[in-house]
């Protein structure tokens, strides 16, 4: 499964993991990947790096806490000078473990989760999002033509790259807005670092270049894909409602009065029309 939250602030949340956010959020489900329309502040909460951070920074409080309360009573029962560097050492040892339970939770989001904030991003992540949806809405009618029943796991993965992708794009323009800003800035013109700023400056643009082009390449084997398939289905379409006119046209067909029948079968309409055209001459002549 992939998840795929767009909010009201402009921003895109790409995870493997359900984000399950409550509220007024609709959720779609389009054969695995699961759209999510996130609103008001339910959006704004989805911007935190690692949800279960504060539960762990909570834990790691009171356990200082308890910490610091013990050395304090032991302290004053037995040896404040044995005492206070017991505790100072188990604070240490604690704050050593939150800090490496912090970083596996930081390193496990940034794997199964991505964050896209910037419009430009968002925006290309979208196109390709949109053409992903009409793949596998489409997919149904191409199953038993591509003998594969659905391209879940490809899209899917797809919609995962280009999101990864977005995402080092969007830092690399953060880093040469960084870098342009330092180099426009109030630097010595001797000063050696902006040879640096120059390279690195170089080598951000030239990133930035192959990112791009790779994101443009993703995007167009989606959008032409996704476009095969949306083709396939009208002109599916269209030849269903031919077939289905020429079957009706036909049905309409069977059902006519032969035109040998047609000659044989009394015209009543005309009879009485004869007769009263007699009747009304022979009166007038009567006059």
């Amino acid at each position: 499964m992939l998840y795929v939250a767009f909010d009201d602030f402009g921003r895109c949340l790409v995870s493997r993991d359900d984000p399950a956010p409550g509220g007024t959020a609709q959720r779609a489900d389009y054969d695995g990947v699961v759209v999510i329309r996130l609103s008001g502040n339910e959006g704004n909460d989805r911007a935190r790096t690692a949800p279960d951070l504060a539960g762990t920074r909570l834990l790691t409080g009171s356990i200082l806490a308890i910490v610091a309360g013990a050395t304090v009573t032991a302290s004053a029962l037995i040896n404040p000078l044995l005492m206070l560097p017991v505790g100072a050492a188990a604070a240490v040892y604690v704050g050593r473990r939150h800090n490496a339970a912090a970083a596996g939770l930081e390193r496990r989001w940034a794997e199964r989760h991505r964050m896209l904030a910037t419009r430009p991003e968002v925006a290309r992540f979208r196109k390709g999002f949109d053409a992903a949806r009409t793949i596998l809405v489409a997919w149904p009618f191409l199953a038993d033509l591509v003998q594969i029943p659905s391209p879940r796991g490809e899209v899917a993965a797809s919609l995962w790259t280009l999101a990864g992708l977005l995402s080092e794009h969007a830092d690399l323009a953060e880093q040469h807005a960084a870098l342009n800003d330092a180099r426009l800035g109030a630097l010595p013109p001797e000063a050696p670092v902006r040879a640096a700023l120059e390279e690195r400056l170089a080598l951000v643009e030239r990133s930035q270049q192959r990112l791009s082009a790779e994101i443009d390449r993703r995007l167009e084997s989606l959008t032409t894909l996704a476009a095969r398939c949306a083709g396939f289905v009208r002109e599916e379409s269209a030849l269903h409602a031919a077939h289905e006119a020429v079957r009706r046209a036909d049905e309409s067909l069977h059902r006519l009065t032969p035109p040998e029948v047609l000659t044989h079968t009394p015209d009543e309409a005309q009879e009485l029309a004869e007769r009263t055209t007699a009747i009304i001459s022979a009166y007038r002549e009567l006059r």
